[in-house]
């Protein structure tokens, strides 16, 4: 890291990690507000609705491709599926949590519907209209949103598209220490919060995810959610593919470090702190996770087997 890189990086943290507060604080009150002031109702979109289906209207094809901004050359000693393949697997993940919501007759709050509808519908917003950027690894990651000019396109996008933002990771395999410390570097390097979805144990406050999802979240899901509320607002929040040849064309963008730094492993630990002491609750904020649960975690009692809400890091 350049020595002027390296000020600005220790000038920045404190400032980003108050904005962070400040803008997941306005995250959540309205995450309070579509789950409990003003909870949403089942069928506010319909089963043939894209963020159900995630086809575009427009070419009757997945939305999910079109909206892949970036990707770096794969690495043939990663053992993966093509990336359509994880980018299917994905969307499809997501849209089935929209799906259960706009059932009818609503399917009951229990095993077959364990989210809030507002919930299920935030994944609509978070799978049909982000942009998607894919990488090999964490050091993959790492070496391209370390890199100033990296962060500046990505920055230059939410502000032009106001999408939220899914980093996709081809391999599957990974220590949750690792991931929790790439998230907590999201979290130092861009002003918004990072969750570390995936298919191992819950890192932090991530969840489940067929293949490592790290969900910067800009905050822009708000409008989307929200806008289901008025007349005509499901068909309003279907977003058209991205246009292609806008971003991240030109040289490559991946002159930075490759691993965490102090500050982001403190935060990472901090945060694991802050979510282990929250005990059987673990990572999921918004409902509790020992009545979400209930069956499964009584299954694995009967089996001897002790829950775990939260990886170890």
């Amino acid at each position: 890291m350049q020595v002027d890189e390296q000020a600005r990086y220790w000038a920045l943290i404190i400032p980003k990690w108050l904005y962070q507060m400040v803008h997941n604080a306005i995250g959540i009150v309205n995450v309070i507000d579509i789950t409990q002031i003003r909870p949403m109702q089942a069928g506010l979109v319909p089963m043939d609705h894209p963020w159900v289906t995630g086809i575009d209207p427009t070419t009757e094809k997945p939305v999910w491709h079109a909206n892949v901004i970036y990707k770096t050359q794969r690495d043939p000693a990663i053992l993966a599926p093509d990336d359509e393949a994880i980018v299917m697997a994905t969307g499809r993940f997501l849209a089935d949590r929209v799906k259960q919501s706009a059932t009818m007759p609503e399917i009951p709050h229990g095993p077959g519907r364990r989210m809030p509808h507002g919930i299920n519908y935030i994944h609509g917003s978070s799978h049909y209209n982000s942009g998607i950027l894919i990488f090999n690894d964490f050091a993959d990651c790492y070496r391209h949103i370390t890199d100033r000019r990296f962060r500046r396109e990505l920055c230059r996008f939410v502000r032009r598209e106001n999408r939220e933002v899914l980093f996709l990771l081809r391999q599957r395999e990974y220590s949750p220490c690792d991931y929790a410390y790439f998230s907590c570097c999201m979290r130092t390097v861009f002003p918004w919060f990072c969750n570390p979805n995936g298919p191992r144990e819950r890192v932090l406050w991530g969840n489940a995810a067929p293949f490592p999802a790290a969900n910067l979240i800009t905050g822009r899901w708000i409008r989307d959610v929200q806008g289901l509320r008025k007349p005509g607002g499901s068909d309003a929040v279907i977003r058209p593919g991205i246009q292609a040849g806008i971003y991240f064309q030109g040289e490559p963008l991946n002159s930075g470090r490759s691993e965490a730094l102090f500050p982001e492993r403190l935060l990472a630990l901090a945060t694991y702190w802050r979510v282990r002491v929250r005990g059987a609750r673990g990572g999921m904020f918004f409902v509790d996770r020992r009545k979400t649960y209930a069956d499964q975690i009584r299954r694995r009692t009967a089996r001897n087997q002790s829950d775990q809400p939260l990886a170890r890091i």
